[in-house]
């Protein structure tokens, strides 16, 4: 608890935490934190189970995000804490701060206690004096207003006034950017589709049902010291979206999704060919699930044995991405698989089984390798705020360069009689220091000088330059 200064009553507890919250240092360590917690939502995969945890990464990492919740940081009570905190402290900050400290109000200040000021007597009367400045600051490019305060002629001017609303407009950049993220996470979705050619499924959080008419991959082979291998080059899903506002049949690409009526993207993630078994028992069908559809490492066991086989991949032209560097891509589509009996292979090598041939597995079971078919993997979101997030951005970068690059610069001027004529002082403040502005204040000041200094009558001689003085100093 804090200690009253000797002589002062102790602050109300509202005005300790407004102060709190309008230090600089405070929302500068949350918006330090609020990015280390978006750094770490961005480099792990989130809302994913924690198999594809431990799989992903080592296990220690895998605990790691795990234990700690770092699979959801997003939709996380503490991530939206901390943009609460960071909104509350920058307003707070802004109104008692930034727009004070910014845009000071026009007032008789201490012209000489500026480190950017400077002093001349003219010949001129007061009146003149001032019509002679505030025409010359007019003609410098600066926007003034006048004052008479204690009998003495006040301007106040401005040059490059607009670039004080530079951390203003950051600010309200990050507000928006800030909405536009609440919108996603309150409204927003996403999720993974796996669909086998003919298949249709549904969109979840959608009313939309996506069929998969035909998977189509294009691959080229890579020649590497170990041999050569296949990469796909391109593969693309030609899809049928049906709903109460969509039915459309787009082809879908990597890197150029499909946008719905109502603003889901589909994105193309993966694809993938399936093995397809036929199964007999004597010559005669047995029907086996999972036998139409086989995905690698699947395990299937034939009914009331401890016989099965395990599916491992399929090797041939249809995917010759899945062949080994060096091995020679087969001339047909075959399936490599191991038969066992009571977890035991049966052979000593995996079996490879060309589409269309047969082999005996034991106990009168026959296994027949059918065409294989393709799958595609589909990605799915909805982000109302991304609009938002996308202006916020824009709008946040705009106000850092015009407070990083533009300097706005406020000066006072005091015109008041003196003996003989009228005494004038100048002073500038700037919103970066002072030594960014000496050089253009030297310039300024030498032609308000002679300005001042020059006689509307040509037979009062001007007054000599020793009679100003002109301080600039950091």
């Amino acid at each position: 608890m804090s200690t009253a200064v000797r002589g002062r009553p102790p602050k109300p507890i509202v005005e300790e935490i407004l102060d709190v919250l309008s230090n600089v240092l405070f929302p500068v360590g949350v918006f330090c934190v609020w990015a280390a917690a978006t750094t770490v939502g961005t480099l792990i995969d989130q809302n994913q189970t924690p198999d594809h945890y431990y799989a992903e990464y080592p296990a220690p990492v895998a605990n790691l995000v795990v234990r700690l919740h770092l699979d959801g940081v997003f939709h996380s009570v503490p991530y939206i804490a901390l943009v609460v905190l960071l909104l509350v402290s920058m307003t707070v900050c802004t109104f008692r701060r930034v727009i004070p400290k910014r845009f000071p109000p026009d007032r008789a200040v201490p012209i000489d206690h500026f480190a950017l000021h400077a002093s001349v007597s003219t010949p001129k009367s007061q009146d003149e004096a001032a019509r002679a400045s505030d025409l010359y600051l007019r003609k410098r490019g600066f926007i003034i207003r006048t004052q008479e305060i204690d009998g003495a002629h006040w301007t106040f001017a401005h040059s490059r006034k607009w670039a004080r609303y530079g951390v203003l407009i950051a600010h309200l950049g990050f507000v928006i950017l800030c909405l536009g993220v609440f919108l996603g996470w309150r409204y927003g979705y996403r999720g993974a589709l796996q669909v086998f050619e003919g298949q249709t499924v549904a969109i979840e959080h959608t009313p939309l049902q996506l069929t998969l008419d035909k998977f189509t991959a294009e691959f080229e082979p890579i020649r590497t010291p170990t041999g050569v291998f296949y990469q796909a080059s391109k593969f693309e899903s030609d899809v049928t979206v049906a709903g109460p506002d969509d039915h459309a049949a787009p082809n879908i690409l990597v890197n150029h999704p499909y946008q719905t009526s109502a603003g889901v993207y589909i994105y193309q993630a993966s694809y993938g060919f399936a093995g397809r078994m036929a199964v007999t028992r004597n010559g005669k069908p047995v029907a086996l699930d999972g036998a139409q559809r086989l995905m690698p490492l699947d395990e299937l066991l034939f009914p009331g044995t401890s016989r099965g086989f395990q599916y491992m991949t399929m090797a041939g032209p249809s995917d010759p991405s899945q062949v080994p560097p060096g091995v020679a891509l087969p001339a047909h589509d075959e399936y490599v698989f191991w038969a066992f009996h009571d977890n035991i292979p049966t052979t000593d090598k995996p079996i490879f089984l060309p589409v269309g041939k047969s082999v005996d597995v034991g106990d009168g079971y026959r296994l027949t390798a059918l065409s294989p078919i393709a799958w595609s993997g589909l990605t799915y979101r909805s982000d109302p705020g991304e609009s938002f997030v996308g202006a916020g951005v824009a709008i946040l970068i705009a106000g850092f360069v015009i407070s990083l690059f533009f300097l706005p610069v406020k000066l006072y001027a005091r015109i008041r009689d003196g003996a003989p004529g009228a005494r004038a002082d100048v002073a500038v403040t700037t919103t970066k220091g002072n030594a960014m502005y000496e050089d253009e204040f030297a310039d300024l000041v030498a032609g308000w000088r002679s300005a001042l200094s020059t006689e509307m009558s040509k037979q009062t001689a001007p007054a000599p330059p020793s009679a100003g003085t002109v301080n600039a100093h950091a």
